[in-house]
């Protein structure tokens, strides 16, 4: 592994959803697209204020969403992280 988190299975399958579902006036589908084209790093994208702002405040709404989970949703979720890790790796 070489560090990169876009490497990842996981982080990739989240850029490409990100990158294929928000529009081009979209911050968080404009980030995703600025790291999966090669334009930027995670971090140098991730600097870019319009980009950060709008990651602050999907952070912030879906940690308090995680909150309001019961140990069952939360373990859905872990069940879909997993079914993405694994597709990602498939051709």
């Amino acid at each position: 592994m070489n560090g990169d988190i876009t490497e990842q299975p996981l982080a990739k399958a989240v850029l490409k959803h990100l990158a294929g579902t928000r529009g081009s006036s979209d911050p968080l589908g404009s980030f995703a697209r600025t790291v999966l084209s090669g334009e930027a790093t995670l971090r140098g994208a991730a600097n870019f204020p319009w980009h950060s702002d709008a990651l602050a405040t999907a952070a912030a709404k879906a940690q308090q969403e995680q909150q309001k989970m019961t140990p069952e949703q939360r373990a859905e979720y872990d069940r879909t992280a997993q079914q993405l890790r694994e597709n990602q790796d498939q051709p």
